[in-house]
């Protein structure tokens, strides 16, 4: 897959691209989410992955602008605060959006991405 990866954090974005390169991903990782926007303009991905924490626009955020603009296209937030419950964030429709908690292992990665992939299928 091509996975557009939104992370302010660069050891977390390191970590992370190098983890999706082993699972064999195409990844382009951005640190906010206002250059993930412009990314999407421009290039074709098949799932983002971002940060629920970002400055500017959170991932919260950007989740919800991407439903707007890109319908289908699957979202994966990852959050250091524990549990993320979507439907109260997102409201009763999360969008084909999933939640990874942080920190993940390529082992829960790799489940989450498989996820995002059948969800991107069914679009």
């Amino acid at each position: 897959m091509r996975i557009l990866l939104v992370e302010d954090s660069p050891e977390v974005s390191l970590i992370t691209v190098e983890y999706l390169q082993e699972l064999g991903h195409d990844t382009v990782a951005v640190p906010r989410a206002e250059d993930a926007l412009v990314q999407l303009a421009a290039t074709r991905f098949d799932t983002v992955m971002t940060d629920v924490s970002l400055p500017g626009m959170s991932g919260i955020e950007l989740a919800k602008e991407i439903a707007k603009r890109h319908p289908g296209l699957p979202v994966v937030i990852a959050s250091g605060y524990g549990a993320v419950n979507l439907e109260a964030m997102l409201g009763s429709n999360p969008h084909q959006v999933l939640a990874l908690q942080k920190p993940y292992d390529m082992a829960a990665l790799e489940k989450t991405l498989l996820l995002a992939e059948s969800f991107a299928f069914r679009a």
